[in-house]
């Protein structure tokens, strides 16, 4: 409680620190022309958006269409590249050199296979587009070394800088209602092996209770993709921030805000606010007992 009691005081000194460094510890980043395109992957829905390992996962078939946020600004080219399972080392390509955007894309299970051999349960498949600027300079997707260059736009209204298609046990609501066991709480309500209660709504939504004034049930919705979403809604209130009144929560469409029924857990970043503004996203991941 108490580092979120002085969350504004630590931006505050971060901010004044970050002031006093030197120029020379800065670094030095690539000089860019123009305005940076915004990659936007949609999947057709009336296509397949998971890997049923309940049948032959070659016979999966989806379909995104590839635009831009901004269709004015164009770059020279991109190519759709797929990574497996979050490893930046193994990273293909799967369609070079895409001029004409926008455009609709097929992308199979065995397009996959071939790419990466087998499918198995568990394993998830991005989605992303390195960048060919005008200038000829490239904005790599998945760089071996250091951050995504999209890392910062998935927060942008309308973008989509990145697609997962993943490898799934489906999702049974009845098997995610009981005790669940805290893996990491950013938020820091719970401790790390303390137990939630995780309650169903309905078939798609499940609730649990953060350990604050006034609780109230915060609703998790998990789509047909295994993916969970928090609509905004207000959960309480704290005794150490009563000055702020009630504290909302909402998802901000990070992909690994996810159920995981082949092992039982349920993880979502959570943006917390006030009326007077955000303290920012934390990360909550709970396991089945």
């Amino acid at each position: 409680m108490i580092m979120k009691k002085i969350i504004v005081c630590l931006l505050v000194i971060v901010s004044i620190c970050n002031y006093s460094c030197r120029k020379e510890d800065n670094p030095i980043l690539p000089e860019l022309q123009g305005n940076i395109p915004v990659p936007k992957l949609v999947p057709d829905p009336t296509s397949e958006l998971v890997i049923d390992m309940t049948r032959n996962p070659a016979t999966f078939a989806g379909k995104f269409d590839v635009g831009l946020l901004y269709p004015n600004d164009k770059p020279q080219k991109v190519d759709i590249v797929v990574m497996k399972n979050g490893d930046k080392a193994n990273v293909k390509i799967f369609k070079a050199d895409v001029t004409a955007l926008p455009t609709t894309l097929q992308i199979t299970g065995a397009n996959l296979i071939s790419l990466f051999g087998p499918i198995v349960l568990g394993d998830y498949f991005d989605i992303a587009a390195d960048i060919t600027l005008a200038s000829g300079q490239k904005l790599v997707a998945f760089p071996a070394n250091g951050v995504q260059f999209a890392s910062g736009i998935a927060a942008i209204p309308g973008s989509a800088p990145l697609l997962r298609y993943s490898a799934i046990c489906k999702f049974d609501a009845d098997e995610y209602v009981g005790d669940f066991v805290v893996v990491e709480d950013e938020w820091q309500d719970y401790a790390a092996g303390e137990t939630v209660v995780l309650t169903k709504v309905d078939e798609s939504r499940l609730s649990f209770l953060y350990r604050s004034d006034n609780p109230k049930p915060i609703i998790l919705s998990v789509t047909a993709t295994n993916a969970v979403v928090v609509n905004k809604q207000t959960y309480g209130t704290y005794s150490w921030g009563t000055q702020y009144g009630n504290f909302s929560v909402e998802t901000i469409g990070d992909i690994d805000d996810v159920v995981k029924p082949c092992d039982g857990t349920i993880s979502v970043l959570l943006k917390h606010t006030v009326s007077a503004g955000s303290f920012g996203e934390y990360r909550i991941t709970l396991r089945k007992k």
